[in-house]
């Protein structure tokens, strides 16, 4: 790590100077100290690993994360399962990023390939001097214990073995456009090929970001217990607001490659990507916030805090001093073009990250303030946040219908037709069987809008022309794609935004939920289900006393499931966890937790039905592949 360090900053050291005197071998040397480091970083990396697998429980985070009953593969996400570890990942991951940008960048190429080059070895250099001065992974005891702590039980799942490292790699993928950005600023040279190179990493960046967040909902919903897959809380929202910003930059960055529009909304967005990010880290490191996810209070958040500012006045100073560079000569002339409800996403996307973002800080703003948190509630977002994403959501049902430059109303509206058909019926057909809730008909009725607006457009452009000219339908659509895939990639993550639309509306405005304790061969019915609890089973294993409930499902007098809801005593961190169990359908979800039980048998039993969860879940897989669709390298003639 300090030779990580040290490397780093030579590396950023003569990138610079290298750039500023164009001398081939002081660039080629930098170049070497950015592989360095990456190996370096590696080094460190594999050795954490093996003092993990060995369970050497002399080294500190060893001890407060393994313990012998642990399985291998939680022994090996124990890696990033504290704050020594996950910070080690993310330097990492940066190191990869920067050598592979090394790898690539020629030494003819202009000035800025090499600025970038110097401001990933800053990053990384930074993230370096944490590990080594105050958060180390490789801290030792004074003596070697036996057996370790343990890794906490509700970190016992896939969902944690693969939900950090990817959040991580997208915080790592946002540092690449930061880097093209201020490489950019300094050199002058914001052209189509740095646009094109900004997408595609922040593409990617967006992809990761989104499927951590996605999985982190995912766990939270199968493991903690309580039904919901999103709890407002700060270290949630701080992985989503650069999310949110992200979105945004997707959006704006199509206006200045095809108008040369919104380079100033660029640059800061690129630039806040990064920043939220590493908001984010200070949020779940400093302990200034109370949050289930948090680490305590430590220094470590002055450190990001401190890089959050130097970085931001940088840029800020970088795009005053770039400002006429940075001025579009294009403005946007027609309200119904697509060029104008470009910038409408970019201002409904980071109201809302503002939004969010006020209500994450809020109790940090009130204890400096008044020297007490008080935090903002889940209400708070819904009367602000959600607003804006149904919005948002409305809109994509729009956009497929708006020309650059403009079209007329008349034209819109006749394209519009069939989908606003379509959600005013979705709407009358809720209604009539029994939906009231203005806003979850609204909701409703917009997401068809959307998803009969989107099969419209590959209906006009795919299987019309298809039958005209006698062509099979798979095939027409494969044509379609393969001939713009990231107009078409687009369509499949605007589906896949409205089925998860679909999934959050019925599961937030049509949950229900019981409690009940039951002894065995007793039975409840709830909302159609009749639960028959049969029979409580204990199990002792290595690491934990296991109970199971055995629940029999049955509707209209036949058993469609036995679930097993259990609850287990962590023998290695002396904790009780229970696990869910679920039957879901398109329709709705079955969740059971066993709250308790006593030696008797009688179990208590929070038992919720979930509407329309599994779209939630379907709408991610769908924006996942929508958004590999995107970024899939394009033939010469797309690109042209």
């Amino acid at each position: 790590l300090v030779f990580t360090l040290a490397l780093s900053l030579y590396a950023a050291l003569g990138s610079v100077l290298g750039a500023r005197r164009g001398g081939s071998p002081l660039q080629e040397s930098a170049r070497n100290g950015i592989y360095a480091a990456a190996a370096a970083a590696t080094m460190a990396t594999l050795a954490l690993f093996y003092l993990l697998i060995a369970r050497d429980y002399g080294v500190r985070y060893v001890y407060e994360h393994v313990s012998n009953q642990l399985p291998l593969v939680y022994t090996i996400s124990a890696f990033w399962a504290g704050q020594e570890g996950s910070l080690l990942l993310w330097l990492w991951l940066v190191t990869l990023l920067s050598a592979w940008m090394a790898l690539k960048l020629k030494a003819a190429e202009p000035g800025g390939g090499f600025y970038a080059l110097a401001t990933m070895a800053c990053t990384q250099a930074f993230l370096a001097l944490i590990l080594v001065v105050i958060s180390s992974p490789f801290e030792t005891l004074g003596v070697t214990p036996l057996e370790g702590h343990g890794l906490n039980p509700l970190l016992r799942n896939i969902g944690m073995v693969v939900h950090p490292p990817i959040v991580f790699l997208g915080y790592a993928l946002y540092t690449v456009p930061f880097a093209l950005a201020v490489g950019a600023l300094f050199s002058n040279e914001i052209g189509p090929a740095w646009v094109g190179r900004i997408r595609f990493w922040s593409l990617m960046a967006w992809l990761a970001l989104g499927m951590g967040i996605l999985l982190g909902a995912w766990w939270a919903y199968v493991v903690l217990g309580w039904g919901g897959y999103w709890a407002w809380d700060p270290v949630e929202n701080a992985s989503l607001i650069p999310w949110l910003t992200g979105t945004a930059l997707l959006h704006s960055l199509m206006a200045q490659e095809r108008r040369g529009a919104f380079k100033m909304w660029n640059v800061a967005l690129v630039s806040a990507n990064l920043l939220l990010c590493i908001l984010a880290t200070f949020v779940t490191r400093s302990g200034i916030i109370q949050s289930v996810h948090a680490f305590g209070r430590s220094a470590l958040g002055h450190y990001f805090l401190a890089f959050i500012l130097v970085a931001g006045a940088l840029v800020g100073a970088l795009m005053v001093r770039r400002r006429r560079l940075l001025r579009s000569p294009y403005e946007i002339s027609h309200p119904l073009s697509r060029e104008a409800s470009l910038m409408l996403t970019n201002l409904l996307f980071v109201g809302a990250a503002l939004t969010v973002l006020l209500g994450t800080i809020f109790p940090a703003i009130t204890e400096a303030l008044q020297g007490r948190q008080a935090a903002l509630g889940a209400s708070f977002y819904a009367r602000t946040v959600v607003p804006l994403a149904v919005i948002i959501v409305l809109l994509i049902g729009f956009c497929p219908w708006l020309a650059w430059g403009g079209v007329s109303a008349r034209r819109l509206g006749r394209s519009l037709a069939l989908p606003l058909a379509a959600g005013v019926a979705s709407a009358l057909l809720l209604f009539a069987l029994g939906v009231r809730q203005p806003f979850a008909l609204f909701s409703f009725a917009t997401t068809a809008l959307v998803a009969v607006s989107i099969l419209q457009v590959f209906y006009q452009q795919a299987l019309r022309p298809a039958l005209r000219a006698e062509e099979g339908r798979l095939a027409a659509l494969g044509h379609l794609l393969s001939r713009n895939r990231r107009r078409y990639g687009a369509h499949f993550v605007h589906l896949g935004i409205g089925l998860m639309a679909l999934g959050i509306t019925g599961s937030s405005a049509y949950q229900s939920e019981v409690q009940v304790a039951l002894a065995p061969n007793e039975a409840i019915t709830h909302r159609g289900y009749t639960l028959l609890y049969r029979d409580l089973v204990s199990q002792s294993l290595p690491d934990k006393q296991r109970f199971v409930a055995l629940v029999s499902v049955q509707r209209q007098g036949r058993e469609i499931a036995t679930l097993r809801p259990e609850k287990s005593f962590y023998t290695d961190v002396n904790q009780w966890i229970s696990r869910v169990d679920t039957r879901s359908t398109l329709q709705e979800d079955l969740y059971i937790s066993l709250a308790g039980a006593n030696e008797e048998g009688l179990a208590t039993f929070q038992v919720q039905v979930n509407p329309l969860v599994s779209w939630i879940w379907i709408g991610g897989i769908w924006l996942l592949l929508g958004t590999l669709l995107a970024g899939w390298p394009s033939h010469g003639r797309e690109k042209a």
